[in-house]
């Protein structure tokens, strides 16, 4: 098995490269399981404020990738992510918060029986409100490197690539849109579960981001 590196690229920046992982980088099944469930109570705790969650599942994605590569990933670090993530995703999480409150009132709208046509506008707004989820965690995917750096680069650059790897990869971004509902179905049956969950969208990301071949972003 192989890991992602990091060099300098033609222009500076820095760019991935290859080197041969260990079996002890590797890690357990068991191990990754216990770094999923720390990060969603992580992730949970850095998402109060709605509007960090972007930068929130930022640094829990750089975490778990920290993780799979053999690299150090301590909690410590996680917070210090957590911090640059939200000087670079803030607005993102704002956007998303704005998005958010306008299809709620679309959806109470058509609760309410006054606006013709409700189910369609109710199937609508969810479909939008899951894709902008959708965008919103692969924006926050490309906020580190395959190899679980972080980097720092405009919210609209991010934002953009969050757009382009959504549009792209249209597979990887309905596996994230299968992931986003069966972590509502979950919370749904039990609530406790809201700890976890968004350990498991960190997963389900760099499970995506994985097999799209982590290649970095092109902006």
């Amino acid at each position: 098995m192989v890991d992602d590196d990091r060099t300098a690229g033609p222009d500076g920046s820095q760019r991935p490269e290859r080197r041969t992982r260990t079996p002890r980088e590797r890690g357990s099944g068991l191990a990754l399981f216990a770094e999923v469930l720390l990060v969603g109570a992580l992730v949970l705790v850095g998402s109060l404020l709605v509007v960090t969650a972007p930068a929130a599942v930022a640094a829990g994605v750089a975490h778990l990738r920290r993780h799979v590569a053999g690299r150090p990933d301590g909690v410590g670090q996680v917070a210090r992510d957590a911090g640059s993530a939200l000087r670079n995703l803030w607005p993102v999480g704002l956007g998303l918060l704005a998005a958010a409150v306008l299809l709620e009132l679309n959806l109470q709208l058509a609760a309410s029986g006054l606006l013709p046509g409700a189910a369609l506008v109710r199937a609508v707004s969810l479909v939008a409100l899951l894709g902008l989820v959708v965008i919103a965690l692969r924006a926050a995917a490309a906020w580190s490197w395959p190899d679980g750096v972080g980097r720092a680069r405009p919210a609209v650059e991010l934002a953009r690539d969050g757009l382009r790897r959504t549009r792209e990869d249209p597979t990887g971004s309905f596996l994230l849109a299968v992931a986003v509902g069966v972590c509502g179905l979950f919370v749904w049956m039990l609530v406790p579960l809201v700890i976890v969950v968004p350990g498991l969208l960190c997963l389900a990301v760099v499970g995506v981001e994985a097999r799209r071949g982590g290649r970095p972003p092109t902006v």
